[in-house]
């Protein structure tokens, strides 16, 4: 059984609007993107080749792979061309001026 904690990821003042971050709470590479003053957060890896989204193109909603041009939602994490394929998204949290990620954990 998958427990969930939630980890800190980033300082809140240091994401900056429609400004893509990448961070690494527990060693997962996590895109972190704030829009319209909500903050999404997304595994930075494409589902095709496990190339790095943060270095795609960014439009609205859209990320586009920068390796095939396949394009996903922050929000959803949903392929845009085909809906059974996602890239995972994480739940957001913000306390004390901290970005928290709910990442699924092991129990030990």
């Amino acid at each position: 059984m998958v427990e969930y904690e939630w980890i800190f990821a980033a300082e809140e003042d240091n994401l900056k609007e429609n400004v893509l971050q990448v961070v690494f709470p527990k060693g997962i590479p996590i895109m972190l993107l704030r829009k319209a003053g909500k903050i999404h957060a997304m595994l930075n890896k494409c589902a095709h080749m496990a190339c790095e989204l943060a270095s795609g193109d960014l439009q609205d909603y859209v990320i586009t792979c920068p390796c095939h041009e396949w394009r996903f939602d922050i929000r959803t994490g949903e392929f845009l061309d085909a809906g059974e394929i996602r890239i995972p998204t994480y739940e957001t949290n913000v306390s004390n001026g901290k970005v928290l990620v709910k990442i699924g954990v092991k129990p030990s």
